[in-house]
Parts: C-alpha cells; sequence; structure tokens
C-alpha cells in the first residue's frame, strides 16, 4: 500500500530552519529546591544548542519512583546521592554519567521577631507550626530532621510539625502563614522576594549530613547524545556560574 504524504505538511517542513527541525528534546526530572536553578540552565544550553528541555519538578523520592514505574524522563537531577547511586546499582544508570552537581544549604526562617537568636524562636510560644519537608521522601527534610535533632530539639518540635511533600510546599506553608517558621532551601529564599521573614538562620553544614546533589543521565534516555551534551554542559563554567549565583556550593 502506497504511502501518501500530506503536501502542506511537507511544505511547512521545509519552511524550518534546519537547526529547529533537527532539535532533540530532553524530559529532565528534578528535585524541588533545583528547579528555579535548573530552568535559568535550560534556557542558557537551549541558546547555546538546538536542544529542547521540558522540566518535572517533585520530590527526589517521588520522582525516584516515578523513574522506577517506567517514567521517560532522560535525566534526573536529585536532592541527595542515595537514590541516583540506587538507580545506578539497579542498572537504570551508569557511574560514568552521573556527577554531584551541587551542595545545597539549609536555612531556618520565622515570622516571630527573636528575643536572642533566630534559631530560639523554635521555643517561642507563638511559634505552633514549623514547616519542613517530608524527611522521608526530601533530603531537606532529612537535613531539618538531623537539625532538630542535634539541637536536642526533636522531641519537642515534632508535635508542631507541617510536613510538605516537597522543600517547595514547606516554604508555601510558611508564606501563607500557616506555619510560624520553617526549614527550606537556601536557593529558593533567593528567588522568593515576597514572603516576609523576621529572623533567618543559615544552619551551619555540621549540623546536618552534606546535601550532596547528585544528577545522572538515564539508561532508557531515549535521546542519548542530547543528555550526554547537558551532562556535559552542567560540568561548564558558565553552568557553575549560575549554580552558585543560586545558592549552592559546587565542589566538582
Amino acid at each position: 500500500m502506497p504511502i501518501k504524504f500530506n503536501p502542506l505538511l511537507l511544505i511547512l517542513l521545509s519552511l524550518l530552519p534546519a537547526s529547529q527541525a533537527l532539535a532533540d528534546k530532553l524530559n529532565i526530572a528534578v528535585a524541588s529546591n533545583f528547579t528555579h536553578t535548573l530552568q535559568s540552565l535550560a534556557k542558557d544550553f537551549e541558546s547555546k544548542t538546538n536542544h529542547q528541555i521540558r522540566i518535572s519538578r517533585a520530590s527526589t523520592g517521588k520522582l525516584y519512583t516515578q523513574i522506577n514505574h517506567g517514567a521517560p524522563f532522560d535525566i534526573f537531577f536529585a536532592a541527595d546521592e542515595h537514590r541516583p547511586d540506587k538507580l545506578i546499582t539497579e542498572g537504570k544508570a551508569e557511574a560514568e554519567l552521573s556527577a554531584i552537581y551541587a551542595t545545597g544549604k539549609l536555612v531556618f526562617i520565622s515570622h516571630i521577631d527573636p528575643a536572642g537568636s533566630c534559631q530560639d524562636t523554635l521555643n517561642h510560644p507563638a511559634v505552633k507550626r514549623v514547616a519542613i519537608a517530608n524527611p522521608k521522601t526530601a533530603p531537606y527534610g532529612l537535613a531539618a530532621q538531623q537539625t532538630l535533632e542535634k539541637l536536642q530539639l526533636w522531641k519537642t518540635v515534632k508535635s508542631k510539625l507541617v510536613t510538605g511533600e516537597n522543600i517547595a510546599q514547606g516554604l508555601q506553608f510558611f508564606s501563607t502563614g500557616n506555619a510560624q517558621a520553617a526549614f527550606v532551601a537556601k536557593s529558593m529564599l533567593l528567588q522568593d522576594t515576597k514572603t516576609s521573614i523576621n529572623c533567618y538562620w543559615d544552619v551551619p553544614a555540621n549540623m546536618h549530613e552534606p546535601i550532596k546533589q547528585k544528577m545522572l543521565v538515564l539508561a532508557k534516555s531515549s535521546n542519548k547524545p542530547a543528555s550526554k551534551a547537558f551532562w556535559n554542559y552542567i560540568q561548564s563554567d558558565d553552568a557553575k556560574t549560575i549554580i552558585k549565583n543560586n545558592g549552592y556550593d559546587i565542589s566538582y
């Protein structure tokens, strides 16, 4: 049976620039804290190449589950090392195409004016709710729990916790006034200019395990050349500058 071509479609394709016709699309899964930074990186990458990027955000744990259920992602930007390493062990990614792309910073914020240091507001009677991300699925939530345990406040504060599915939801609880205090990613505060904050505490890195955020190219990527191109781009000086400017440390 002969194949029929739509003449109009052929004409439209002939009018497209060659670069657009050959462009590859990448589906990238990203932990919520890194979404805004990845958008900036994607914009810069797209301006340098013919590739297009589609971003899906959620908690690291939720994205890991989606990948295990066959979600068609090409690249995964996690907020920890644990889930990417598990994907490598499970044969869903190659170690050669994985890398620590950023180290996250945890901060504590409050709507309450502190009598002493900002962290003292954790004991303030006006603080009825403290927002954190889910420690079971979100690395920043786990870091918040570890910090509270180090301060010997976990048992005291636990009854006040309002838990977001991811760090973005935790910040939303605080921004809407549903929580008087919160542990959030520093990078997200640099992007948020509307939320009113009465005090701010940079949580020392020794209060919790390092938030080493790892990316990898997934074995089932349908666009391996484009995925490798983006993986290489993340190692570039331009990408490192964007990541640093968004509130992260980098060590690669």
